[in-house]
């Protein structure tokens, strides 16, 4: 009987969650993939980087943003990358902090032309420096 009872209590006290509950807890992911690649030389004598970047966006409203200001935003990446030697993007850390970089200064960009900001990583999904 005690057995019947804790499980009674068991359903009642329960809490219920329906399926549009936990969907709409969930944030959407957006990703943007800027083409064409990038292909930049970099400082010192004979080196280049060739890159495709995607960036993981806050909602379609910056992806709107980004799609009317694309040539403002490229040219702050062509800058950006082209402001590195082969030796400091050829490691872990390197790396690291060039991503880190893009999206400060995307967000910068983006609040110049567009006043709003909402890149919220940058990914590299390809990179080839010599």
């Amino acid at each position: 009987m005690r057995f019947i009872i804790l499980l009674c209590c068991l359903f009642v006290f329960t809490p219920v969650h329906s399926e549009d509950e936990e969907e709409s807890t969930v944030p959407d992911v957006i990703y943007y993939k800027l083409n064409p690649q990038f292909t930049v030389n970099l400082q010192g004598e004979k080196h280049y980087l060739r890159t495709t970047i995607q960036l993981q966006l806050k909602n379609e409203e910056v992806k709107a943003a980004i799609e009317e200001h694309d040539v403002a935003l490229r040219h702050t990446l062509i800058l950006l990358l082209s402001d590195n030697d082969a030796e400091d993007i050829g490691t872990i850390q390197g790396r690291e902090q060039l991503r880190l970089a893009a999206v400060e200064e995307l967000n910068k960009a983006l609040k110049k032309y567009a006043k709003k900001t909402g890149i919220v990583n940058v990914f590299f999904t390809e990179f080839v420096s010599q």
